[in-house]
């Protein structure tokens, strides 16, 4: 009996009407054969659970709520025979696609499973549970439209797979992908339409064609603002015409048509969007693939003692005691929160600014939260003033979301689980820069209390001749008896016995704020006139408020304190170290450039009279009046400087590694421009300590690589947690040397801020994870969407939910990539493929054997058999020295492993077989090769480009059995045939290991003209780590090595963030940094050269 109409047809149609009618008789009769008052009722809420007296509830009941999941036996109501099984199947399929579409998320199987050949039957099983609303007509005509264009061939006579929606996808895909503007794809449409068979059914507009995707997109609020950002037209104040705080108008006028006609209302003065993030949650558990994910990080993500995901954090687990009922559900999800402000016509001016709120999924592998897929845009915030510190007016809605998703919770249904469950969500933290955190924490970030951690206890001095304040101090954090606090003249003039800062918990930060009253608008309502006040008055007036301004750090109450687990955190607001970076990079290259725009000038000397140290920096005032500023240890002569920048110029770094960073070099004004903050990361993470290292007295220089080992310390992706109190300690004493040699000047707030990182990644996890870099990739990615320069908010949403509704089809398609996750490019090489400069050569006798001899050695299949040549080798020799055995082991084996298996009677390994038998004479050779997720060239191909991908690490047994680096670079690359595989070889010119040093400052140099090795040029290409070299600036025959990077996790299924092999050797971990003794050591003025400066 077929029974689809109680899971395929809609409620509303004849169909089911009949069909419910036919069930409740055929019900009513089994009451009646029983004797019974009462009947079961199978829809969805009863189940088959509750007994109902009235035929008629059950009925509609039914109609309204629709049967429950798998009775088409309605062996309850007196129905013996089961249905047909594969019937039965295809149902139960079904029902599960409903419970799905029924909440709102078009499609989880709808498209066909895992492939999307776009399921008709599919689609019109999500049609047919639209919730009986008071707009379903328009939305059961919207989707059936779907479902038409979805069985609509393209044209006719092509193939079943390119209906309409399919090709309108694919197109749209494109589109999105690639940045076209509306006018050159309805171009294309064009063009398409009229190459396509007449009558076809391709759109000839835009508009056209995402009206076919209408109805896959999700719910987007304009919600009005005020335009001084006092209030949101927003629950009460929805109905309202006119601002309550401030009295502007909700609308804008429009200009009146003639002399006397009144002016018309025009649009709304200022607007918000706000894009529901419930919705958007929920629709991530539509898709099967995507709801397994949010389970990651408890039921796939790797649990040791090491840092690599915030779910490793104090912070994480500190939420899991405490709230024990939501984190018992692994698809609860927890939210990182970032927000910036951008220009959307994508130049530098600060006119006009916009500001997208964006949610990062902690739930998420780390290789995918911050991917443009998943990053959440959640609002956009009208510009072109920024919000400021009234950002809480406009983060209302979001904030009554989370409030909602976290005691609530939202019933979803879940495809990978098929089920419903309550899905609750929290944010976790944080992300931006310095000034925004001040925006969103509602803390001063600037004046006497700057440091968002030290609040109060933030130690801060003003300059009176440099008119800024800075931020010293950091004797505090050391022991409490360490000689350094007793010292005077190596800091500033004073002692310091105090402790470090009060760490407040959340519980006491929120009790600091909670008498806070907020006022938010940037024009206050205006009553009447008032008397002009005196200048007198006006002073006082100016005066009182300062002293008000300097008696609290907090600006308001922030709006997340109203998120009932805010104050449960240990990390609210992470500090960006990305800007930390960049800032303290800046200041630093400032200050040894010294190129105008630096910390050290005759106002930075003045300072230090005015605090009595540092006599020999004090200015001088010659014969002529002029005034003479002597060189400080940190100033650099012309010659150095010189030296620094040509080391900077003539650095090759591998594909991928970073921008060219000889670009950046201006021999001709001695100073670094347009430096982006990914340069000032790989410069003071990697670069600087190599390029200083002939430069600058040691102590001095070895303060500098100190500052920039911990920068490539904390930026680790895995972090040993055991380490980071060392790490912390070892920070504070190279900030204290930064106090000895640097001028006050240098300390901006920025450079304060690091002495925090190490507890924010032990409460949150690895910094990189709290960082902006990706959320300002993805910044840039909105710049790009705006098309009409007239409404560039507008163009932004309109191309960000068409991309949504884009990307929720493509992860049904098999074949079809998606926008927001770029296919790497080593994805597929792991391997091994090669790139540039193919050709085949014919191998001659010699190279051919020490190229199969070297592919033999290193295959497990063969390590028995190398073990027992060997042995029949000293067997036969007796008496011979290992050396000779290894030489006529290398002679020999090869023949001896042919003949060896070749008298085995039953080999099962093909693998084996190939071997034995050798490669094919004729080889390919490549001048470029990918393989391991590294980019390799040969020295002549290297010569020709502008990377340097020809260097190359392994690791191997001496003839000692001692295990060694080898250092070299690749000479020619070989792929050799073994019919049923291919096998790649780098033939390399090695660096004799006597020529292998560490030196004193922990970096490995290398003389690359001695070589040694000739007899052994082969290796595995798939055992190599790459590395690359710069000009030792103190011996330019020495080369310094420098591991390069690799991105693999994620790649071809590996998931285990061990495999990320980023800077795998820390720089200048074994850098002295000298305890200065006695105050009287230090010399602060250069004493090598007197290039001081004159004004």
């Amino acid at each position: 009996m077929d029974r689809r109409w109680m899971y395929y047809a809609h409620r509303s149609s004849t169909e089911y009407r009949e069909g419910v009618t036919e069930f409740v008789t055929f019900a009513d009769n089994d009451r009646k054969s029983r004797m019974s008052m009462h009947m079961l009722c199978p829809c969805r809420d009863c189940k088959n659970e509750q007994m109902i007296e009235d035929k008629d509830e059950v009925h509609a009941h039914l109609i309204m709520n629709g049967f429950m999941k798998k009775y088409t036996c309605w062996t309850k109501h007196g129905e013996q025979e089961a249905p047909d099984v594969a019937a039965e199947e295809v149902l139960d399929q079904d029902v599960e696609n409903t419970a799905a579409a029924r909440e709102g998320m078009f499609v989880p199987s709808p498209l066909g499973g895992e492939t999307i050949d776009l399921d008709t039957q599919c689609l019109s099983t999500m049609l047919h549970d639209i919730e009986d609303a008071e707009d379903n007509d328009r939305d059961y005509e919207k989707f059936s439209k779907l479902v038409e264009d979805c069985q609509m061939p393209l044209y006719d006579g092509c193939k079943s797979k390119h209906s309409k929606l399919s090709c309108v996808l694919e197109l749209m895909k494109l589109k999105a992908s690639n940045g076209w503007s509306d006018k050159s794809f309805t171009e294309l449409l064009e063009l398409l339409k009229d190459l396509l068979p007449e009558g076809n059914n391709l759109p000839q507009t835009t508009y056209e064609a995402k009206q076919v995707l209408c109805p896959l997109g999700l719910e987007v609020r304009r919600i009005h603002a005020c335009p001084n950002d006092c209030i949101l037209y927003y629950k009460e104040y929805a109905d309202l015409d006119v601002c309550p705080i401030c009295g502007a108008s909700r609308y804008k006028r429009a200009k009146s048509e003639g002399e006397g006609s009144k002016s018309k209302r025009g649009g709304p003065a200022k607007v918000v969007w706000y894009l529901p993030i419930a919705e958007r949650m929920k629709r991530m558990f539509a898709n099967k693939e995507q709801a397994k994910l949010v389970r990651w990080h408890a039921e796939e993500r790797k649990v040791d003692t090491m840092l690599r995901h915030p779910a490793d954090s104090v912070q994480w687990r500190t939420i899991d005691r405490i709230y024990q009922e939501f984190s018992n559900d692994p698809r609860n999800m927890r939210f990182a929160m970032c927000t910036d402000g951008i220009n959307p016509f994508g130049d530098l001016s600060s006119r006009h600014s916009t500001w997208p709120v964006l949610l990062v999924n902690y739930n998420l592998p780390p290789w995918l939260c911050f991917k443009r897929k998943y990053i959440m845009l959640a609002m956009l915030i009208q510009g072109p003033r920024q919000p400021g510190n009234d950002i809480d007016v406009f983060l209302e809605p979001i904030i009554d979301d989370f409030e909602r998703l976290w005691n609530e919770g939202t019933r979803t249904w879940d495809a990978y689980a098929q089920e419903y469950f309550n899905l609750h969500a929290m944010l976790f933290c944080t992300i931006n820069d310095y000034p925004a955190l001040g925006n969103l924490s509602g803390q001063t970030v600037k004046g006497k209390w700057a440091c968002s951690e030290c609040m109060e206890e933030t130690r801060s001095k003003w300059l009176k001749h440099s008119h800024k304040t800075v931020y010293m101090g950091h004797r505090r954090f050391l022991p409490r008896y360490h000689p350094y606090r007793n010292m005077r003249k190596n800091f500033n003039g004073h002692r310091d016995t105090a402790g470090p800062p009060t760490e407040l918990t959340g519980t006491e930060v929120h009790n600091l704020v909670m008498g806070i009253t907020n006022e938010f608008g940037k024009k206050r309502k205006v009553g009447k006139r008032k008397e002009k006040s005196t200048s007198k008055e006006k002073t006082e007036e100016h005066v009182e408020k300062q002293k008000t301004k300097e008696r609290s750090m907090w600006k308001k109450k922030s709006i997340f304190w109203r998120l009932p687990y805010w104050k449960d955190l240990e990390v609210r607001h992470c500090i960006d170290l990305m800007h930390v970076e960049k800032n303290v990079c800046e200041s630093l290259m400032g200050l040894l450039l010294n190129p105008g725009t630096t910390k050290d000038g005759l106002n930075a000397r003045r300072d230090l009279e005015d605090m009595g140290v540092r006599s020999e920096l004090h200015p001088i005032t010659t014969e002529s009046g002029r005034v003479y500023l002597p060189p400080a240890c940190y100033t650099l002569s012309k010659e150095e400087k010189i030296d620094l920048l040509t080391c900077l110029s003539g650095i090759k770094v591998p594909s991928g590694y970073s921008s060219r960073i000889s670009r950046l070099v201006s021999l001709q004004d001695l100073k670094l421009v347009g430096m982006k903050s990914h340069d000032c990361h790989v410069l003071i993470t990697e670069l600087l300590p190599v390029a200083i290292r002939n430069i600058l007295p040691p102590k001095v220089r070895h303060t500098i690589q100190r500052l920039c080992s911990f920068f490539h310390a904390i930026g680790q992706k895995i972090i040993d947690p055991e380490g980071l109190d060392e790490l912390q300690a070892e920070l504070v004493r190279t900030l204290c040397h930064l106090e000895m040699y640097f001028p006050p000047t240098f300390f901006d707030i920025m450079e304060h801020l690091p002495v925090h990182l190490v507890r924010q990644t032990k409460c949150c996890g690895p910094a990189f994870m709290t960082q902006m870099y990706p959320c300002e990739r993805y910044l840039g990615i909105l710049k790009g969407y705006v098309r009409n320069r007239s409404h560039p908010e507008g163009s932004i949403i309109e191309s960000y939910t068409t991309e949504e509704a884009i990307e929720f089809c493509v992860d049904y398609m098999s074949e079809t990539s998606s926008i927001g996750l770029p296919r790497s490019h080593h994805e597929g090489r792991l391997d091994g493929v090669g790139t540039v400069g193919r050709k085949t050569i014919r191998l001659d006798r010699k190279v051919y054997d020490k190229a199969h001899f070297t592919v033999l050695q290193h295959m497990t299949e063969v390590v028995p058999y190398v073990d027992e040549h060997l042995a029949v080798i000293r067997h036969e020799n007796p008496g011979r020295s290992e050396s000779w055995v290894r030489n006529k082991h290398m002679s020999s084996f090869n023949e001896w492993l042919k003949n060896r298996i070749a008298r085995l009677q039953n080999l099962s390994s093909e693998t084996l077989q190939c071997l034995s038998q050798g490669p094919e004479w004729s080889a390919t050779t490549w001048q470029g090769y990918d393989i391991n997720g590294y980019t390799f060239h040969t020295v002549k191909q290297d010569s020709k480009c502008t990377v340097q991908n020809s260097g190359l690490r392994i690791e191997a047994t001496s003839d000692g059995g001692r295990r060694d680096q080898y250092y070299g670079k690749v000479e020619q690359i070989l792929e050799l045939d073994y019919l049923k595989f291919k096998i790649p070889l780098f033939r390399c010119r090695w660096v004799d290991l006597r020529n292998v040093k560490v030196d004193n400052e922990g970096f490995t140099t290398v003389n690359l003209a001695n070589n040694a090795y000739k007899d052994e040029p082969f290796v595995l290409a798939k055992q190599v780590v790459q590395v690359f070299y710069i000009v030792d600036p103190c011996n330019k025959k020495l080369h310094v090595v420098r591991e390069g990077k690799r991105r693999i996790v994620g790649l071809d299924n590996i998931a285990d963030e061990d495999d990320y092999n980023q800077h795998v050797h820390g720089i200048g971990q074994e850098i002295p940094l000298e305890e200065e003794e006695e105050e009287d050591e230090v010399q602060y003025a250069r004493v090598d050269h007197e290039e001081g400066l004159f004004l």
